[in-house]
């Protein structure tokens, strides 16, 4: 039997622009409904009501929009059903990582009192390297990594619960992908890395230079982030459809080999 494709060569071809703009319009859709939300006033019972309406509103177009995307790249089919329970699986998995990322924000609090508490830890010849500053950064991109990891971890749980047929099996393959957790990683540290480069950067040259340097940069963070995402959505997928497959059959038998049900010995003429 040939030996299947490997998990990344099989998740590019799931890879499209179409699939990252379907990504950055349903953000940019759910931001944009998430500011009017915001402006509803809450003065009237009427207007309670109308602000309770837009906001479920917003929360079924992004979970449904989101179910819908993970169907498609595990190729299964958009039922309604599936639609409405994968979007309740979205809005389960988008509150725990509200609270990963609150906890993890707590702790980001304290990182100046964690980087001096290291720093003094060092010898003095190895503070130059390990100074304040640096730690106070690498502390910072390490909180960065906790959350893409905490994000990884409930963006597989919500996809299995949504899409996958064989759930324990898909978990199973995911978790031992090393290309998995590989392309979490990298694609955390290189987005935290151009982020920061991008957002710190600024041209000088008067404010409507700026106003379009700040649009060009914010645009390019937003796809290469919905990038990222959409790669690991990728990769997840192909553990999901490899789990809907069967089990590999038994190498067949060589040509002019007894079969299994037929006996290897014959008696003498």
């Amino acid at each position: 039997m040939s030996r299947p494709p490997g998990v990344l060569r099989s998740a590019l071809p799931l890879m499209s622009i179409r699939l990252v703009l379907q990504q950055v319009g349903l953000a940019l859709i759910v931001f944009l409904l998430s500011i009017l939300w915001l402006r509803v006033p809450d003065a009237s019972a009427i207007e309670v009501i109308v602000s309770v309406l837009l906001g479920l509103l917003v929360l079924a177009i992004a979970g449904a929009g989101e179910s819908a995307i993970m169907l498609h790249l595990a190729g299964a089919a958009r039922t309604p059903w599936k639609l409405l329970r994968g979007a309740l699986w979205v809005l389960a998995g988008a509150l725990l990582w509200l609270a990963w990322s609150a906890l993890l924000d707590h702790q980001r609090g304290n990182v100046f009192l964690y980087s001096g508490y290291l720093n003094s830890r060092f010898p003095a010849s190895l503070r130059n390297f390990f100074s304040f500053q640096h730690i106070v950064v690498w502390l910072g991109r390490t909180w960065t990594l906790l959350q893409w990891i905490g994000f990884a971890v409930l963006a597989l749980l919500v996809f299995v619960a949504t899409a996958s047929v064989r759930p324990r099996r898909a978990l199973r393959i995911a978790l031992r992908s090393l290309t998995c957790w590989l392309a979490v990683v990298l694609g955390a540290i290189g987005a935290a890395v151009i982020t920061d480069l991008l957002m710190q950067w600024t041209p000088g040259h008067g404010l409507r230079i700026e106003m379009l340097s700040l649009v060009l940069r914010l645009s390019f963070t937003v796809l290469l982030d919905a990038t990222v995402v959409c790669l690991v959505l990728a990769i997840m997928a192909v553990c999901i459809r490899r789990a809907g497959l069967p089990d590999a059959a038994p190498q067949s038998t060589l040509a002019g080999t007894p079969e299994e049900s037929q006996p290897r010995t014959t008696d003498n003429p």
